[in-house]
């Protein structure tokens, strides 16, 4: 079956278990029924973008002015810098988050910023506007934040400043945040 493509192999094995199961009746049963159609649409196999977003939950295409909206809810109202608590239906799984220090994938990058950070002592603030650039393929907001570090006894605080970079796929998922602060690192820790 070698350059076979997915979806053909999809509707092969999708067809095979019909033929196979068919003559038990079992695909009468709501359950299996569901079960195949579940498979079906994992595959992709026939179902379009809006299915697909319904099946993970993704807000793929977005309208760039609508993707900055939830952006700036995210940065102001949750303050995913210090929090890591944003909408994660708008982000790629792929996606890799880019400070001056590194590159993290997203599961990453959640864990170590909730682990790093009191995001109940911490402060961040959206300077201006969540532009929209390169014809909505891109984001980009100006940021201060106060830190406040997640140490045993005391919690030690940092200022720094910078602005943030979001990058969207092809089907608008945000597949990459990159950090640029304004202060070196040495200055920052």
């Amino acid at each position: 079956m070698a350059g076979v493509p997915r979806r053909g192999v999809a509707l092969y094995a999708c067809l095979f278990l019909a033929a196979w199961v068919g003559p038990r009746r079992a695909w009468l049963s709501p359950v299996h029924r569901r079960g195949v159609a579940a498979g079906l649409v994992a595959s992709g196999l026939g179902s379009s973008p809006r299915a697909r977003a319904e099946v993970d939950g993704k807000r793929r295409n977005l309208d760039a002015t609508e993707l900055a909206k939830i952006v700036r809810q995210d940065l102001v109202q949750r303050q995913f810098l210090a929090t890591a608590d944003f909408t994660p239906e708008i982000y790629d799984e792929s996606c890799t988050f880019t400070d001056e220090i590194d590159t993290y994938q997203k599961d990453k990058f959640i864990k170590g910023t909730k682990a790093l950070f009191v995001g109940s002592e911490s402060q961040v603030e959206l300077l201006g506007d969540v532009d929209v650039l390169e014809n909505g393929k891109k984001l980009q907001f100006r940021f201060q934040e106060t830190l406040a570090f997640n140490f045993p006894l005391v919690h030690p605080k940092v200022s720094l400043s910078g602005t943030c970079t979001l990058t969207r796929g092809e089907d608008g998922l945000i597949v990459a945040y990159k950090e640029k602060w304004d202060q070196s690192v040495p200055e920052v820790l």
